[in-house]
């Protein structure tokens, strides 16, 4: 089995060292831990330099952000890779981390597929919080339009995933590399889920998102992003994208339930409101639907964000 970790650095001297022995220490004679570094301002480049394996490929690039700096290394991913994982900077992996994902994906090798696991959460001095729980629903492409569950730190794909994905490069409009990964192997493949902690998942103050420890911490971490970020033009965009790269291989289910609640045009997409009061359900958890409909309702009004700040 030869696998290809990929890592997107930007700064992380604090945490990095430990990550990128976690990983080593698992990581066969043969596997290959690509680093692509994005624009660090602070002594990352020396830290991953400093351990001289020969199993560690490492390329300083401008800052183009987290989600273009994976897809970029994933266009570079080995073909011959069996496995091809994703591998934060500040996170520590769980022994035997590479072999479960393994297990997980080659009963799946005749299609693509993605897998993705629980974390244990845990603050900066790697102090236990809690593990995340299972997903309430499975996962599909309706779910996948609205809302990400597979987090990239997480995530592993097969060689079958990884070529689905390198046909489309790195398209424009996707902000999330993770929910990314989820919309298209939930459109053309397998999504599964192991719900054993497979790393230590830090969180810290510079944690985009993060998870936040229990339910109250995650709705904090979330109310605060959406503060920021234009959430609903970012699932949009990522939409308009998956039609641009992959709408003439949508099955036509697939396509009528685009075309019945989104407007396509010029490459964007734009809200029916029957996404809004439509009986199709989107989210994981009635709380998250309706807070969904809620970002819909002032997205469509005008409210939310303000027109200046779309996307």
């Amino acid at each position: 089995m030869r696998v290809t970790v990929l890592m997107s650095s930007c700064n992380g001297e604090r945490f990095i060292a430990e990550q990128v022995r976690s990983i080593l220490q698992q990581l066969p004679p043969d596997g290959r831990l690509m680093v692509r570094d994005d624009g660090s301002t602070d002594a990352t480049v020396k830290c991953i330099s400093g351990f001289g394996d020969p199993r560690i490929t490492l390329r300083q690039g401008a800052n183009i952000g987290f989600a273009k700096s994976f897809l970029t290394l994933l266009m570079e991913a080995p073909a011959d890779a069996d496995m091809v994982m994703f591998s934060d900077q500040d996170d520590v992996w769980l022994p035997e981390k590479i072999d479960r994902a393994w297990q997980h994906l080659q009963p799946l090798a005749d299609q693509p597929a993605l897998y993705s696991s629980a974390q244990m959460l845990v603050g900066e001095d790697l102090q236990p919080l809690q593990a995340t729980p299972a997903w309430p629903r499975a996962p599909s492409f309706v779910g996948a339009l609205a809302e990400n569950v597979v987090t990239g730190c997480t995530a592993a794909l097969n060689r079958p995933a990884v070529a689905l994905l390198k046909s489309a490069g790195v398209p424009e409009g996707v902000f999330f590399h993770d929910w990314w990964l989820y919309l298209v192997l939930s459109a053309f493949g397998a999504v599964v889920y192991d719900n054993q902690p497979s790393l230590l998942y830090r969180q810290h103050g510079a944690n985009l998102i993060g998870h936040g420890a229990g339910d109250l911490g995650r709705l904090i971490k979330i109310l605060r992003f959406l503060m920021k970020h234009d959430w609903v033009g970012i699932m949009l965009g990522q939409i308009a994208a998956l039609n641009r790269c992959y709408g003439n291989r949508l099955d036509a289910e697939q396509k009528k339930l685009l075309e019945s609640h989104f407007v396509m045009a010029s490459n964007t997409a734009v809200p029916r409101w029957r996404m809004l009061f439509g009986r199709q359900s989107w989210r994981q958890t009635a709380l998250k639907e309706i807070l969904f409909r809620l970002l819909l309702l002032l997205y469509k009004l005008n409210v939310w964000p303000p027109p200046g700040r779309r996307l």
